[in-house]
């Protein structure tokens, strides 16, 4: 509520507007805490970076990573069937 001056009387007013916009913004910060703990509990981490992941899954990762800088043009075919090639070679 606010105090305001008029016709030399004080005379209170009421702002219901205030009390959704709360209501807004409390239901924001439980939706953002519900889409943490998710993303928490899912492991969002990439399996080569996880700590003793197996190599087979650091593989995986490595030629998904080939694949699409490939795909978008950042490496061309040749240099894209050398990796792949390091790759087998090193057990990779």
């Amino acid at each position: 509520m606010m105090w305001g001056y008029d016709d030399d009387r004080w005379r209170m007013h009421d702002h219901d507007g205030a009390g959704w916009v709360m209501a807004l913004l409390i239901l924001l910060l439980v939706a953002a805490v519900v889409v943490a703990v998710v993303a928490f509990l899912r492991g969002t981490t990439p399996a080569s970076r996880t700590p003793g992941a197996s190599p087979a899954a650091r593989a995986v990762d490595a030629r998904g990573i080939l694949q699409e800088r490939f795909a978008r043009g950042e490496i061309d075919e040749q240099e894209f069937r050398a990796r792949m090639r390091a790759l087998d070679e090193t057990g990779g």
